[in-house]
C-alpha cells in the first residue's frame, strides 16, 4: 500500500507574498520567477509531504494558479479567455481558446524538473482530455483532431522525464459522450506507451459513465473518488476486479477531519479485491489552509499504517 497525494498543495505563506509582489493582482502567468526562490518553496512542500508520511509525492504545483491555464499558456496555439465555473465547485478557471495548431514550444513541466533536482520520488501531473474538453476550439475541424495533437504534445513531454509514475487528472472524462470516450481511448492508448506507470485520476463524481470502456485505455492504475461516489465506485471497482487502484478517500474540499475508524471500514471493503492500492485525498489540497492540508496528508498515512 502506498500513501500519495493528487497534485496541488497550499503555497507557503512567504511564497504567496512573493508571488503577489511579482505578479500583481492579475496573476500574470508569464512573469519570470526566481528559480532559487521557487526551489526553496518546492523543497519546503516536499518536506511537508515527507513529514506527513507520504510515499509518492508531487511538487505541489506551486506556480499553477489555474490547472488548465497553466498548461495552456505553456503550449503554443492557445490564448486565454475569461473566467467560467469549474465543474460544481465554487472555483473558476480561465478558459483556454485554441486559436492555432497546438505545438510543444519547450518544456511544459519546467517547474517539475526543478523539483526533480530536489527529490526523485515525485510524480508529474498532466491533463489531456480535460484540457481539450474545457477549452474553446476555434481552429480544429473537430474534437478528435484537437485531442490527438494535444496527446502527442503530452507524450513528448513525458518522454523527457525520468520518472516511475505519470498522473493524468481527467475529471471531464466522467462526463464524456460515447464518441468522446472512444476517441480518448485511442489517444490514451498511444500516450500510455511511455516508459512509466500511468495513473488515471478522476474525481468530482462516480466513474459509472466510463466503465467498462476505460479499462481499455491502457492505464496501469485507476484513480476513483471514494468521497463523492463511494457506493457506485466501490461497485464498479469490485465488479470489474480493479487490482491496481488509487483510492481517493480523504476529502480534499472540506476542512473537517474524517474519523480514522470510518476510513478503515471503507478501505477494508476495497481491499477485499484490490491488491495494488494507493490511498490519497480525492483531489488536490491547494484550497485548504496549510495546517488542514497537512492533517489530511497525515490522515492518509495513518490509514496506511493501520494495515501495515
Amino acid at each position: 500500500m502506498i500513501a500519495t497525494v493528487v497534485g496541488s498543495y497550499p503555497r507557503p505563506k512567504w511564497f504567496r507574498e512573493y508571488l503577489k509582489r511579482i505578479e500583481g493582482l492579475q496573476k500574470d502567468l508569464d512573469v519570470e520567477i526566481d528559480a532559487e526562490i521557487l526551489r526553496k518553496a518546492i523543497a519546503e512542500v516536499i518536506e511537508k509531504q515527507r513529514e506527513a508520511g507520504i510515499d509518492l509525492m508531487t511538487d505541489g504545483q506551486l506556480v499553477w494558479h489555474d490547472f488548465l491555464a497553466t498548461l495552456a499558456t505553456r503550449i503554443e496555439g492557445f490564448t486565454m479567455d475569461g473566467l467560467i465555473r469549474y465543474f460544481d465547485n465554487n472555483l473558476y478557471y480561465r478558459r483556454p481558446i485554441v486559436k492555432d495548431r497546438l505545438r510543444r514550444r519547450g518544456e511544459i513541466l519546467w517547474d517539475f524538473k526543478l523539483a526533480l533536482e530536489i527529490e526523485s520520488n515525485l510524480k508529474p501531473v498532466l491533463s489531456c482530455f480535460t484540457l481539450a474538453k474545457l477549452s474553446k476550439n476555434e481552429y480544429y475541424s473537430n474534437f478528435e483532431e484537437l485531442l490527438w495533437d494535444l496527446g502527442e504534445i503530452v507524450k513528448e513531454e513525458i518522454k523527457g522525464l525520468n520518472v516511475e509514475f505519470v498522473q493524468f487528472d481527467e475529471p471531464a472524462l466522467l462526463f464524456a459522450s460515447r464518441n468522446e470516450i472512444e476517441i480518448a481511448r485511442d489517444v490514451f492508448r498511444e500516450i500510455c506507451k511511455v516508459n512509466a506507470k500511468t495513473i488515471l485520476m478522476t474525481y468530482f463524481s462516480s466513474a459509472e459513465n466510463v466503465f467498462p470502456e476505460v479499462l481499455d485505455f491502457s492505464f496501469d492504475i485507476f484513480g476513483l473518488d471514494f468521497v463523492e461516489g463511494f457506493d457506485v465506485n466501490l461497485k464498479l471497482a469490485k465488479e470489474y476486479d480493479l487490482e491496481s487502484i488509487n483510492v481517493g478517500i480523504v476529502d480534499a474540499r472540506n476542512t473537517k477531519m474524517e474519523d480514522l475508524k470510518d476510513l478503515k471500514a471503507k478501505l477494508e471493503r476495497i481491499l477485499e479485491f484490490a491488491k495494488d492500492v494507493y490511498i490519497s485525498p480525492n483531489a488536490g489540497l491547494e484550497f485548504l489552509p496549510e495546517d488542514k492540508a497537512f492533517e489530511k496528508m497525515r490522515l492518509v498515512s495513518k490509514l496506511k499504517e493501520v494495515f501495515e
